[in-house]
């Protein structure tokens, strides 16, 4: 076996030694005679074979520069191994031409041995590309499908550039450099620049001055965590225009890709009336507050200033009675009774002002209120006449709220109904009903009723529909109800016909919103 081995190798040995070896090999030209009668025959086969050799080998040229051009080719094995085809069977040929003159036939066929090599290699690499090759997309198809994508590219990008341009705010593409890139006209309107002025140019140029340098350390580090979100929240930031002139803005900031670069989309909002709107209104609540305190100094001038002298003349017309008992006459003493109850009502006028000022500026701690007792208790504190029935309806709410004003509420007009009822005998009765976030709580009665058209009238203040000789009052309570109810969110109103008895209705919200008194 290792002889057997050893003379192939020799063999083969041999032969590339003696590959360009001519020695018993005539060269064409002297094969035969018909070469030399019609030699224009063997120069065709020269010609030909040389125009081949040339083709052959400038198609690989072509085949490499295409894949180095285009290095994602999808088969760039199989294209290697043809050109390798190609030039062998390129040299195959040109060794042809040479053996007219040169019969260098081993050449040659070491040649058509590695032609025929690398024929099969190609076959067997291109047998398994063959399905991936019937998979590709029909170029036509795949034409038009292109054509269809650049045609909706062009739409959006349309779509984009009109959106961009007609959005109210200004908007303004920077790139991760901080150059502007894109910017609308709301933009340029804004800043009083051109477009050719502001692309191109770092965002930093609408900043202040001072504010440039720690801007570009707060936009740097923003690149590397990039979230949509408001700049400088909570505060108003200042651009500044073309000619230095500076203006209170508002930015939102939102990154996006553009191209595969990372850029930044910021929308910027004039807020300059809104400023100027706030601050105006910073204005008013300060001159409120100052009303307030006003009110509140007037309100203890009532209270406390105007209170003493009522009280002197008050005593003044007990004593003038006490000291002329016998004396006075009936017109007299009438004319003092009548002084006393207008004292009377003059010092109710004045706590009923001083707690109407109050309402709504004074915070009421919120109670678990049990309705139904709170109405027991009121009731019971009520002076009635023993012909007036007062009845509570069953199913009476336990709320979370503040006590005081749902007391004043009910005591008022539980007291009114009372106090108003023409008759000797008569009913009032409370219910309640359940209206989804509120509570509608109403009394009734079956007196003499209120006209239509004073509906709204009795809810004024000092209004009253009877002569203030007849019914002892401020005018006053039902103007206190009326402010304590809408101060916890909900209205009151009445129904009633002349002779067919009235029901005050008011609304109570089951949950008492929480806010700061005025």
């Amino acid at each position: 076996m290792l002889r057997l081995i050893g003379i192939i190798l020799s063999q083969i040995g041999s032969f590339f030694f003696n590959l360009f070896d001519t020695d018993g090999f005539p060269a064409r030209w002297y094969c035969g005679s018909a070469w030399s009668q019609d030699p224009s025959i063997g120069w065709l086969h020269i010609v030909s074979d040389i125009a081949i050799f040339c083709a052959y080998l400038t198609i690989p040229l072509i085949l490499t520069y295409f894949l180095f051009r285009r290095r994602d080719f999808p088969f760039p094995t199989l294209v290697g191994l043809f050109a390798l085809f190609i030039v062998t069977c390129g040299i195959g040929h040109g060794i042809e031409a040479i053996i007219f003159w040169e019969p260098v036939y081993r050449l040659s066929g070491a040649v058509k041995a590695l032609t025929a090599i690398a024929s099969w290699v190609t076959v067997f690499a291109i047998i398994p590309v063959i399905p991936r090759v019937l998979n590709l997309p029909d170029l036509e198809k795949l034409k038009e499908k292109l054509e269809a994508e650049i045609a909706d590219r062009t739409r959006a990008e349309v779509l984009f550039r009109s959106v961009f341009s007609a959005v109210p705010n200004g908007l303004v593409v920077v790139d991760q450099g901080g150059r502007i890139t894109l910017a609308n006209q709301r933009m340029m309107e804004m800043f009083d620049y051109h477009v050719e002025e502001l692309v191109g140019q770092p965002i930093e140029c609408l900043v202040p001055e001072e504010m440039r340098e720690k801007h570009v350390g707060l936009r740097e580090a923003y690149c590397h965590a990039p979230i949509g979100r408001m700049m400088g929240e909570r505060q108003y930031l200042e651009g500044v225009k073309k000619s230095g002139e500076r203006f209170p803005i508002e930015v939102g900031l939102n990154p996006a890709e553009i191209s595969g670069e990372l850029c930044v989309i910021a929308s910027i909002v004039d807020v300059t009336e809104r400023k100027e709107a706030e601050n105006k209104l910073l204005r008013h609540t300060r001159q409120l507050e100052k009303s307030n305190c006003d009110l509140d100094e007037f309100a203890y001038v009532a209270s406390h200033d105007l209170r003493s002298p009522l009280q002197g003349v008050k005593n003044l017309a007990n004593w003038i009675r006490d000291d002329n008992q016998d004396k006075l006459s009936e017109d007299s003493q009438r004319h003092l009774e009548l002084m006393q109850q207008r004292i009377g009502r003059m010092e109710r006028l004045l706590d009923d002002l001083l707690h109407y000022s109050r309402i709504g500026r004074v915070e009421q701690a919120l109670s678990h209120v049990d309705v139904s007792q709170l109405l027991e208790n009121i009731i019971d504190s009520l002076p009635r006449p023993d012909g007036i029935s007062v009845t509570v309806q069953p199913e009476m709410p336990v709320l979370e709220t503040p006590i005081a004003p749902l007391d004043l509420a009910l005591r008022n007009l539980i007291q009114n109904a009372i106090k108003h009822h023409d008759r000797a005998e008569g009913k009032i009765v409370i219910s309640v009903s359940d209206q989804g976030d509120f509570f509608h709580f109403s009394v009734s009665d079956d007196g003499p009723g209120i006209l239509p058209e004073f509906h709204d009238r009795v809810f004024k203040m000092f209004e009253t529909l009877q002569p203030r000789d007849d019914v002892e009052g401020s005018g006053m309570g039902l103007s206190i109800v009326k402010k304590s109810v809408e101060n916890m969110g909900g209205r009151i109103w009445v129904e009633s016909q002349l002779g067919q008895g009235a029901t005050f209705t008011f609304s109570w919200p089951k949950q008492v919103p929480r806010e700061e008194p005025v």
